[in-house]
């Protein structure tokens, strides 16, 4: 294969700087659309080779610019030129969208443009998911994911410091605090969302116990936000152990860490996290009403439900979701109908409703967006199956809904 070609096409696929850097000529190769030959300034060049560090290694090495550590490069050592290296960034590994426009556009940035260097913006496993298939081309040499990351431990921690600074945790603690709040009273709330018993976790959250959380933060909402989202974590998990489709679990939680995120008062945070996990714990109790235990026993109808929740704005295939599990249709059908006593099409039908109510309860999109999105060939389609199933229209629904929210703000007033 023609190596410029297939590194043209990886910097592309990246989306990120991919170069060729000799130290001894101080030429740089880009590649892909940003390609081209450049003979770096002396001072660039003293600048880049300082920041990154470049020396012997043997291993795709992540090294993070001294003037700014959420910035970084991967490095990997040209097997055929002794003084040359493929230089894979500068990627924003940990700003926010704000921090990322303000570095582009202040000074720093201005001078990695001109040295011929985008920074950009990349989740970091799909960094590292590149870096390896590059490394892989350039090498013959496999390396995983793991291997990556063990390799690259020493630029980040040393072990020995890490386990100093957990010692001297500990000891400061057992001076200072006391014992931790009760595990058995954490179980409690867990069983409580894997059964679905809301009446549960309600008491096992008043309980009063010796013993209190550790410190996760200095700043007080730092703290309390962390303790949310371990909390939203766990009772995520508790509820796919409960019976609910992974993917919505999973997305449950993405939003609800989101929002705790944006809060800024500790009391609103606290308050979040408790109605995050009753949310959870319904979850599980409306859906054990509605169907039976085998699904906790067949990974299959586990497989169809969260298929069907990931493909709710589709429009929704048996055979699709057969070849997806790698079985047959007509024995997945036939398997869904007898442990969940509803046809896998009745089922997309009733989760498309579901959707479609949150939609009418908490968003502004309209009835005929709300049907599309929802992969119904028309909003009178939507509105057919929607009155079918509950016996209202789609209107009348979410006037309900919010005539009753002004009903609440007028009571708060």
């Amino acid at each position: 294969m023609d190596e410029k070609f297939f590194l043209d096409k990886m910097a592309d696929l990246m989306g990120v700087c991919v170069c060729q850097y000799d130290c001894r000529t101080k030429e740089k190769q880009s590649f892909g659309k940003e390609g081209g030959i450049q003979r770096l300034p002396f001072q660039d060049a003293e600048i880049l080779e300082e920041n990154l560090q470049l020396g012997e290694v043997e291993f795709p090495m992540i090294r993070m610019s001294r003037s700014n550590r959420e910035i970084l490069f991967v490095q990997i050592r040209d097997p055929k030129e002794k003084n040359a290296w493929y230089l894979i960034g500068p990627v924003a590994a940990g700003m926010s969208r704000k921090e990322y426009l303000a570095y582009v556009k202040g000074e720093k940035g201005e001078r990695l443009k001109k040295s011929g260097f985008s920074l950009r913006n990349c989740r970091i496993d799909d960094l590292v998911s590149g870096v390896l298939l590059l490394y892989w081309y350039l090498t013959g040499n496999v390396m995983d994911t793991e291997e990556f990351w063990s390799r690259n431990e020493k630029n980040f921690c040393e072990s020995h410091r890490v386990w100093e600074r957990v010692e001297k945790d500990i000891f400061d603690r057992q001076e200072q605090y006391g014992p931790h709040n009760p595990y058995e009273q954490e179980l409690r709330e867990l069983e409580s969302i894997r059964t679905g018993d809301v009446e549960a976790l309600n008491f096992s959250i008043a309980e009063t116990y010796e013993g209190q959380i550790g410190t996760l933060a200095k700043d007080p909402l730092r703290h309390h936000k962390n303790i949310a989202v371990g909390n939203i974590t766990l009772a995520s998990r508790s509820a796919i152990r409960g019976g609910i489709s992974k993917e919505w679990s999973f997305s449950m939680a993405d939003s609800f860490i989101q929002q705790i995120e944006e809060l800024d008062s500790v009391p609103a945070v606290i308050a979040l996290k408790r109605e995050a996990q009753r949310a959870f714990a319904l979850a599980v109790h409306q859906e054990q009403d509605s169907e039976s235990q085998e699904e906790l026993q067949n990974p299959l109808i586990a497989g169809v439900k969260d298929y069907i929740f990931s493909h709710l704005h589709d429009s929704i295939r048996i055979a699709d979701i057969a070849k997806h599990l790698n079985v047959n249709a007509d024995y997945l059908s036939h398997l869904f109908k007898t442990s969940e006593n509803i046809t896998i099409k009745q089922y997309i039908q009733k989760e498309k409703i579901r959707r479609g109510k949150n939609l009418l309860r908490y968003s502004d999109a309209s009835i005929h967006e709300i049907a599309f999105y929802l992969g119904f060939s028309s909003q009178s389609h939507f509105t057919n199956v929607f009155q079918k199933t509950t016996g209202e229209t789609p209107n009348y629904y979410r006037k309900q809904f919010l005539d009753r929210r002004s009903w609440k703000i007028w009571d708060n007033e």
